[in-house]
């Protein structure tokens, strides 16, 4: 391989694929006054708002 200058994907055929997908990073809709943490309201639904309503939670 060194002798002609091939890389491994030149021998097995494999090629590096480039992601034409931009990710953002989601903004943070909800704070927990207690500890500071926030949840963007995507995922799962953190701990501290089990059983609480979220209004209460929406940062403004």
């Amino acid at each position: 391989m060194r002798q002609y200058g091939l890389s491994g994907s030149d021998v097995l055929g494999v090629e590096k694929k480039v992601s034409s997908i931009v990710r953002r990073t989601a903004t943070a809709k909800y704070r927990d006054p207690l500890t500071g943490q926030t949840w963007s309201g995507r995922g799962r639904q953190p701990r501290w708002l089990d059983g609480k309503n979220r209004s209460e939670f929406l940062i403004k």
